[in-house]
């Protein structure tokens, strides 16, 4: 069977199947404007020389497959460089009112049924196959794409890390805002080819008899490239994916390991890969160990260990030093954590050569770190916004996270001082609060409406707004408070943020210091980014009567958002180790070592600027004695 074969690159209706490309993906769309009209929804783009026949193909979610809830394309032909969009149950007619005169003319618009198929908010992805297609691996094309969170604009291809995470902007590329939501996007308008390319080559390794090897290629390119793994020049049957996985390793699996990548427009091969066997006994030792881990109750937990000797380890886990029944694989998953689960985890690896451990502990927080950090209870004295406005000023409060994880707000309930679950508004939608982001509580009025009052413009983009009303949820003139409760509470008492505040200022909030920690002074125009709402100026009368605040902020920009703390962890290498640990983008980080865990000077080893992902600082030969190492963000 020719290289075409073996990797499906068959042509049908006179075009080669990787030739088209899923090239965005819209998984939240706002509910402004008209929910009934506005629904998920993917483009699909044909990138070859020739027209695509697409009658028969095949498209799921991630969670599904060919055998569950695929839907088929009855009837599609995309001429060279055009691109379809596929929309869940509404109308083509319904898309159009949505997006607009924007869209581009004679753009064809498809309806497809939910079938289970349900683009995610909180991350998903999609698959297509072509009619020939026997199995989930003979996808023709397949992206995965993150949480959206309060951003409500599509997904499309990044040509930097060849995923589906870029995110587009009204006026660039092609993209625009629909007429009736303002989401972002650029249905029926897809990027340019992009050139194929790998990015991480697959790498040496050592395998012990029984023990398991991952060989990886990352690339970029669009279309999307499909693979195809060989040994020793020999094609592996169905080892089409970016991870080749060999499980229970023995002799026969030595050799070098290469990849060839094709899109229908190009083709590259990898660089070979050689997998020996470790030749004598040896005993256990971790090349990626635990770490201490903090979480909030209701969280996941995973512990990942991974141990190499010959032959290969046999795993245990404890916690407490007590053994976990059943647990013998090189992953730990605790889910819905409590506090009972606080503690020492521990791993041993075994074989006939010795034994050795790696422990760390796990802490509980029982609720997230999250603050009230501004109020407003009192009205200005203007008589004219209404007329200028169409509404009338209203109460609104600001919750803003210390957290360096998203916190889903879902089921989360506010009240004023009366501090009565039972009385309290409860949070009912997908509303997610970023990392050091801040979302608004506005009673009565509509997002659209605060936004007019305090500035599209000035607001922080993607500032979550919340309107909220209830019977008795008022924020006295005269002196109040606020309660939130998360989702978990049971007792009034159990609040995660309360402040109390006194009579006001008119058209002046009550303001949080992050540099001292305390809520309470009145807000200053000019002071950790305090401005006067746009929809408080009177242009025609000059009335001096203003609102001052900082919705969405508590400095003078955006909150930072605090790091994440690097999971570290000491790797064998060819030709001896290296420090492995999860890092940011635009964060810098230093390796430190010392010879004594509990005292000594700390040296600086390296500085390394971070990227997305992990990153790998080469220590060299294993040193005698032992040294110690961190990850110190400055």
């Amino acid at each position: 069977m020719g290289w075409a074969a073996a990797l499906g690159w068959a042509c049908m209706g006179g075009v080669a199947w990787a030739q088209v490309a899923i090239t965005e993906v819209h998984s939240n769309a706002s509910t402004n404007g008209t929910p009934a009209i506005h629904a998920d929804w993917w483009e699909l783009t044909n990138y070859g020389p020739g027209p695509a026949d697409l009658a028969g193909y095949r498209f799921n979610d991630s969670t599904g497959g060919l055998a569950t809830g695929a839907v088929t394309i009855e009837s599609l032909v995309l001429a060279p460089g055009e691109s379809a969009v596929f929309v869940e149950a509404i109308s083509a007619d319904a898309f159009r009112q949505w997006w607009g005169p924007s869209l581009p003319p004679g753009l064809q618009v498809l309806t497809y049924a939910t079938n289970g198929i349900g683009l995610s908010s909180s991350g998903d992805g999609l698959r297509l196959w072509a009619p020939g297609a026997i199995s989930d691996l003979d996808a023709v094309d397949v992206v995965d794409f993150g949480a959206t969170g309060t951003d409500t604009s599509t997904f499309v291809y990044d040509p930097v890390t060849g995923a589906m995470s870029a995110r587009p902007v009204a006026g660039v590329a092609g993209a625009f805002a629909a007429a009736d939501n303002g989401d972002v996007g650029s249905p029926g308008v897809a990027g340019p080819i992009a050139a194929l390319e790998i990015t991480g080559q697959p790498v040496d390794a050592v395998a012990n008899p029984g023990s398991t090897v991952t060989l990886t290629v990352t690339a970029r390119g669009l279309p999307r490239p499909r693979y195809q793994w060989s040994k020793d020049g020999v094609a592996i049957v169905g080892a089409v994916q970016s991870k080749l996985v060999l499980t229970n390793v023995q002799a026969g699996a030595a050799g070098v390991y290469s990849v060839q990548l094709s899109n229908g427009l190009g083709s590259v091969a990898s660089q070979g890969a050689r997998v020996s066997m470790a030749a004598a006994p040896a005993p256990p030792s971790f090349t990626v160990g635990l770490t201490n881990q903090a979480v909030l109750a209701g969280s996941t937990v995973t512990w990942v260990a991974e141990a190499t000797g010959v032959p290969q380890p046999t795993l245990a886990w404890f916690y407490n030093d007590v053994v976990l029944p059943g647990q013998t694989g090189s992953t730990l998953l605790l889910t819905n954590i409590t506090a009972a689960q606080e503690g020492t985890y521990k791993v041993t690896a075994s074989n006939g050569s010795g034994s050795v451990s790696s422990s760390a502990t796990l802490t509980v927080r029982a609720k997230p770190l999250v603050r009230i950090t501004e109020v407003r209870s009192t009205d200005a004295l203007d008589p004219d916004f209404s007329r200028r406005n169409g509404f009338a000023p209203q109460d609104w409060f600001e919750v803003t996270s210390f957290e360096a994880v998203p916190i889903a707000l879902k089921g989360w309930r506010v009240d004023d001082n009366s501090a009565s679950l039972a009385a309290a508004y409860t949070v009912t939608n997908d509303v997610v609060l970023p990392p050091g982001g801040s979302v608004i509580f506005v009673e009565r009025l509509t997002p659209e409406q605060f936004r007019t009052w305090w500035g599209t413009n000035e607001l922080p983009a993607g500032l979550a707004i919340i309107t909220y009303g209830g019977s008795g949820f008022g924020l006295s003139s005269g002196g109040d408070g606020v309660r939130v409760w998360d989702a978990t509470a049971t007792a009034n008492a159990d609040t995660v943020a309360s402040v109390d505040f006194p009579a006001g200022t008119a058209g002046v909030t009550f303001n949080y210091d992050p540099d001292t920690g305390v809520f309470g002074g009145l807000s200053e125009e000019g002071v950790r980014g305090v401005y006067q709402a746009p929809g408080s100026i009177d242009r025609d009368l000059n009335v001096t009567v203003k609102d001052i605040g900082s919705p969405g902020r508590i400095r003078s920009v955006d909150a930072p958002v605090p790091p994440m703390p690097p999971v570290v962890s000491i790797v064998a290498v060819p030709g001896g180790l290296s420090l492995r640990f999860t890092a940011e983008a635009g964060r810098t980080y230093r390796v430190e070592k010392r010879a004594a865990l509990g005292s000594g000077l700390w040296t600086t080893v390296a500085s390394v600027a971070g990227v997305a992902g992990a990153v790998e600082q080469p220590l060299g030969p294993a040193a005698e004695p032992a040294q110690f190492y961190r990850v110190v963000i400055p």
